[in-house]
């Protein structure tokens, strides 16, 4: 069976709380994927929900060097190919009739170091630490990549970054400046780019890709009623935004693109 030919891409990104049991994050999940993402954009998806992902799809850890394509006798591949990192919490996914796997990997986008916000153990912030995964689209052979990211949290207040917090703001502004260099480096080698997560940041934009929420900035938020932190950053503005409700704090964003 030849693959058919889109001229659109619908990518989903959701925030699904990791202290959530697993029938709410099944839950979510799911909701997500009634809205037939091509690409998926998880975020405080640990190890613990590895078995959640086998649910709908193909799992493999990060790294993941890729997978030999199916033969053309084969029927065709089914639901998604799922990857999951060790840390990090950013797991990505893809329609396995429209993509094959290139590589997936992750990147750190900001070490472990002393922490301001005072909730965090024994004062430390955590890693921060993007997903890469690189397709093949079956029918065109063009590839695409999608960047799963989670910024640090706790650094804006009132649409600023936080006088309060100098430590942890630079620490998220080089999580920007490193996510930024993440999708340069894709754009560069040529490739479709989606750059898909919560950055903990009302309004940030991204060189090179435009803002889901571009023109849509009096819509509803994704984190209360107004901030707009989780976003899917793309190749030009965004023909439909759609919302997700779940037991999760954040909404999932469904974001669809003329390609």
């Amino acid at each position: 069976m030849t693959p058919q030919v889109s001229s659109h891409v619908v990518v989903a990104t959701a925030n699904v709380l990791y202290t959530l049991r697993a029938g709410s994050a099944r839950r979510a999940l799911a909701g997500v994927l009634e809205q037939q993402p091509d690409l998926v954009a998880l975020q405080e998806w640990h190890l613990s929900r590895w078995r959640l992902l086998r649910e709908s799809g193909d799992v493999g850890v990060v790294p993941q060097p890729g997978r030999r394509p199916r033969p053309r006798a084969q029927e065709p591949a089914t639901g998604y190919l799922w990857n999951s990192p060790p840390v990090g919490g950013c797991a990505v996914g893809a329609r396995a009739d429209r993509y094959e796997l290139v590589w997936c990997r992750s990147r750190m986008l900001s070490a472990p170091g002393r922490a301001d916000h005072p909730d965090r153990w024994l004062g430390v912030e955590p890693p921060r630490v993007a997903t890469v995964a690189v397709y093949r689209e079956r029918a065109t052979g063009r590839r695409v990549s999608l960047v799963d990211y989670h910024l640090a949290p706790g650094v804006q207040a009132r649409g600023r970054y936080r006088v309060d917090r100098p430590r942890l703001v630079r620490r998220h502004r080089r999580e920007v400046g490193a996510l930024e260099r993440l999708v340069g480096d894709r754009l560069a080698a040529g490739d479709m780019v989606f750059a898909a997560g919560d950055s903990n940041l009302d309004g940030l934009r991204i060189g090179g890709l435009t803002s889901a929420w571009e023109g849509r900035e009096r819509e509803p938020g994704t984190l209360g009623r107004r901030r707009k932190i989780d976003d899917v950053h793309g190749p030009g503005p965004a023909e439909s935004v759609v919302l997700l409700d779940s037991d999760s704090d954040h909404k999932a964003v469904v974001v669809r693109r003329s390609v």
